[in-house]
């Protein structure tokens, strides 16, 4: 069973990214760190999403997986053709993720607890 310590720190890990994402988007002049912590928040993601496939055999994380490295591959493309607009798509993806999280981790906090996890 996934721990409930496990999804705290990722959700809160998540929310942390997320928050500097939005804050520097608005606040920021030049894109550079903006796109750092959209890799940043995509590695934790992905990482988060292979740590609960390979221990917790959590399959509904393939989807994500999936689905992002189609949008790594294509992402250059997408910028060259549509420029910022190409950064939506991963906003979607992004925001995705962490409303599946948000939904996981009120299911483990939901479920009842035995002897041994007190």
């Amino acid at each position: 069973m996934i721990s409930r310590f496990r999804m705290k720190v990722d959700l809160l890990g998540q929310a942390v990214l997320i928050v500097a994402v939005v804050l520097l988007g608005f606040f920021a002049s030049g894109k550079a760190w903006t796109n750092t912590m959209l890799v940043v928040l995509g590695i934790w993601q992905f990482a988060s999403a292979i740590h609960l496939l390979q221990v917790y055999r959590h399959i509904d994380r393939m989807n994500f997986i999936k689905t992002a490295v189609v949008l790594v591959v294509s992402l250059p493309v997408w910028i060259h053709l549509v420029g910022v607009l190409a950064y939506f798509p991963v906003a979607g993806v992004f925001l995705w993720y962490f409303i599946q999280t948000i939904q996981d981790t009120i299911k483990v906090y939901n479920r009842p607890r035995s002897f041994w996890d007190l």
